[in-house]
């Protein structure tokens, strides 16, 4: 407790007030035991953003590679996309992606396969292209673009 010229007072036993003593070892240790767990719990929550951050460019970069191969498959002459059967893999061409700043080093591949159905044959034909990766946990995720091709030729 402050007099009025702004000195700290003593109590009736001679010791400074408690205000005046500051905290105990006891109190600093908990609230540095508190900082602590916080700054584990800041921690683990950042690791987990990368890792969510991660999955989700390697889930825009699969869905780029689909629509391209999507859009190859459109763009082919209706005589040349005969119904497929059953998934095909394609080719592994430019379908890896390098790490931020380019180089050498590969960060992950994916692999594109495609099916190719008649709806209504000479008419219509379902297209569905499938692009797979392996993620660094060891999950294999995939994501599949369908669409339907009519025959503009008309042959």
């Amino acid at each position: 407790m402050m007099d009025r010229g702004g000195e700290w007072m003593e109590t009736a036993t001679g010791r400074p007030s408690r205000a005046a003593r500051g905290f105990t070892l006891i109190e600093v240790m908990i609230v540095i035991g508190i900082l602590t767990f916080g700054l584990l719990a800041l921690s683990a929550m950042q690791i987990h953003a990368m890792q969510g951050s991660d999955r989700g460019r390697h889930a825009t970069n699969a869905a780029a590679i689909a629509e391209n191969e999507m859009e190859l498959l459109q763009q082919d002459p209706w005589a040349s996309i005969g119904v497929t059967g059953g998934w095909i893999n394609d080719p592994a061409e430019n379908n890896n992606t390098q790490v931020d700043g380019g180089g050498s080093n590969l960060e992950r591949s994916y692999s594109v396969s495609h099916q190719i159905a008649d709806l209504q044959p000479t008419f219509t034909r379902a297209i569905d292209v499938r692009v797979s990766w392996t993620e660094k946990s060891g999950e294999v995720r995939s994501i599949t673009l369908s669409s339907v091709r009519y025959n503009r030729e008309g042959t």
